[in-house]
C-alpha cells in the first residue's frame, strides 16, 4: 500500500470464562455524543496518533474523550485502569504498533 493507511474494524469473538461471565460487547449504533476512552499503549508515536484519532472524533461527532496511557508498555493496563475506561466511556479505541 502507498501513499496512505487502512483503517481495519475488527470484531473479536471472546469465549466466556470458567465461571460462564464473557466479555460485554455491545454494538455503538450512533456516534453522535458518545464517550469515547483512548488508550495509549506506550508504544513510540501511540499518544499523537490517538490524540488525532480523538480529535477527528470530537469535530465530527461530538463525542467526549478520556485519555489515559498505560504505565509500561510492556504490562498490562491493569484492572483499575480498565474498570475506569468501561465505566466511564461508551467504546474504546486502543493500540498501535511500530
Amino acid at each position: 500500500m502507498s501513499g496512505g493507511f487502512e483503517i481495519i474494524n475488527p470484531v473479536a469473538q471472546v469465549p466466556a470464562n470458567n465461571e460462564g461471565e464473557g466479555v460485554s460487547r455491545g454494538r455503538v449504533n450512533s456516534t453522535e455524543g458518545l464517550r469515547v476512552g483512548l488508550l495509549d499503549n506506550g508504544m513510540p508515536h501511540a499518544g499523537d496518533f490517538l490524540n488525532h484519532i480523538g480529535h477527528a472524533f470530537e469535530e465530527r461527532y461530538k463525542t467526549s474523550l478520556l485519555m489515559r496511557r498505560k504505565s509500561y508498555t510492556a504490562r498490562s493496563a491493569g484492572g483499575e485502569l480498565l474498570d475506569e475506561i468501561a465505566e466511564n466511556c461508551d467504546a474504546a479505541i486502543t493500540g498501535f504498533g511500530v
